[in-house]
């Protein structure tokens, strides 16, 4: 079966290529929100350096915006990288100039841009954005696009790295298999009776 350059197959999208789409994005969008921190481990120690690639909060982001009674993570993904097409037009820059971009224009993106990208579809005017061949209605998905930042900490400082292999067993199934990274930055003891077990982000905000 051939594979055009719009990742279709006879006219089909192609659940791989739609797959790695969203994926490759939302580690984009996490490492943008929480990026590897070379000068904190320098002056901190080695556990500051990491950030949210290690801690799978791109897992964490697509599986939070997937459970919405209306799935939203292609959405989502569809609407950072055509605000970073615009975004790389407005700048003289050919979005398309590297062959096989895929259309992972957000990808492409320093992490100050993206920062920007974020800045501008979580803004009022975020809505623009939106692809008008989106099946999403606007209404659905434009009050998400705020939550993302949110949903980004709450990956990162919860408890959902450290249960590794078991992440994505029903929740009555997981098992505390390590403690997160983020933890350990932030000092936070775990789970104990007084304090539930997402309390890191709550933890590290007073920090």
């Amino acid at each position: 079966m051939e594979e055009n350059k719009d990742n279709q197959k006879d006219g089909l999208w192609d659940e791989n290529a739609v797959y790695d789409y969203v994926v490759h994005t939302f580690k984009a969008y996490a490492d943008a929100m929480v990026p590897h921190s070379p000068d904190l481990a320098e002056q901190y120690g080695r556990i500051q350096f990491y950030g949210a690639l290690e801690s799978y909060t791109a897992e964490y982001l697509i599986m939070s915006l997937d459970s919405y009674p209306t799935p939203l993570a292609i959405a989502a993904a569809e609407i950072l990288n055509l605000a970073a097409n615009q975004y790389l037009m407005e700048k003289g820059r050919d979005p398309d100039l590297e062959k096989g971009s895929g259309g992972l224009y957000f990808t492409q993106l320093s992490q100050e841009d993206r920062l920007k990208i974020i800045d501008r579809i979580t803004s009022p005017d975020g809505i623009v954005y939106i692809p008008a061949g989106l099946t999403i209605k606007p209404g659905d998905i434009a009050p998400v696009l705020p939550a993302l930042n949110r949903l980004t900490m709450m990956g990162y400082y919860s408890e959902w790295s450290g249960y590794g292999s078991t992440r994505f067993m029903p929740p009555d199934k997981r098992i505390l298999e390590y403690e997160p990274i983020s933890w350990k930055q932030v000092g936070y003891p775990g789970p104990s009776m007084g304090y539930r077990m997402a309390g890191a982000f709550d933890f590290a905000q007073k920090q």
